[in-house]
């Protein structure tokens, strides 16, 4: 029963038993509030921060999409969800720990220094680089797999799905949209920022002219749109996994009689 799993800390509990479940199926055995379970947590997933609802709108929009195209076009053949995302999942576990480690480990440290903010700036690029990078090669070859089959979603919509706040305008000759995460990250790889000590702790400023991007965050601020992107990215994470179980539940629900 779905309603046994509390949220959100064991969502992904539930996701595993249903695959396991599915897994050592020979037959019908999903039962209907499993499946009700299922969509009501795609739902909490999507909605459940109203500050990325959008993006997550967009990120489940993408593979419904896709995945009406595929029924309605079965000679297109099957498509996996998770193919891309797959073989580096043990990166991406790997990654999200790292980063975890890194601002535990800095939050213990003295507050009168910068230590806390680097380690946050450090636990984004690994974040933005391993894990926010894997899930947009799994976008990418979603829209690269449909575009040809009436897909409306762009690659400018995947690098909306990616951000906090929204996507900003590269300032090169192909004026090439990025999410603002991998615009910061690039200004915490070049060195395009500066902290300025207040009497609230700090403020940081990314200043990178490659873009161009400018903007000033305030200790809390900063930590706010951190925590905002690691959740966005574990969210769509786990609906991916929801994603991968939909073509199968149609086989093995056990139809009342």
């Amino acid at each position: 029963m779905y309603e046994k799993y509390n949220v959100p800390i064991d969502w992904t509990y539930f996701l595993q038993d249903l695959q396991i479940k599915i897994g050592n199926a020979s037959g019908a055995c999903l039962n209907e509030s499993e499946i009700t379970g299922l969509n009501k947590l795609a739902l909490q997933l999507i909605q459940c921060n109203p500050e990325t609802v959008e993006q997550m709108r967009k990120f489940w929009g993408i593979y419904l999409e896709s995945y009406n195209i595929l029924r309605s076009n079965p000679k297109i053949g099957s498509y996996t969800p998770l193919g891309i995302l797959g073989p580096d999942w043990t990166r991406i576990m790997e990654a999200d720990k790292l980063a975890g480690n890194l601002v535990a480990e800095a939050s213990n440290d003295i507050p009168t220094t910068f230590s806390f903010p680097l380690a946050l700036l450090l636990a984004h690029v690994v974040r933005v680089e391993t894990i926010g990078y894997a899930i947009w090669k799994q976008l990418k070859d979603v829209v690269s797999h449909f575009e040809n089959y009436g897909l409306s979603y762009t690659m400018a919509d995947v690098e909306f799905m990616g951000s906090v706040h929204g996507t900003v305008v590269k300032g090169n000759a192909k004026k090439e949209i990025r999410s603002d995460a991998k615009a910061i990250r690039d200004s915490i790889a070049h060195g395009h920022f500066s902290f300025k000590k207040t009497a609230d702790g700090y403020e940081i400023e990314f200043k990178n002219d490659e873009y161009p991007f400018h903007q000033v965050f305030t200790k809390l601020e900063l930590q706010k749109f951190f925590d905002l992107y690691t959740m966005l990215y574990r969210r769509q994470i786990l609906l991916m996994f929801i994603i991968e179980l939909i073509p199968h539940l149609e086989t093995y629900f056990i139809k009342k009689t």
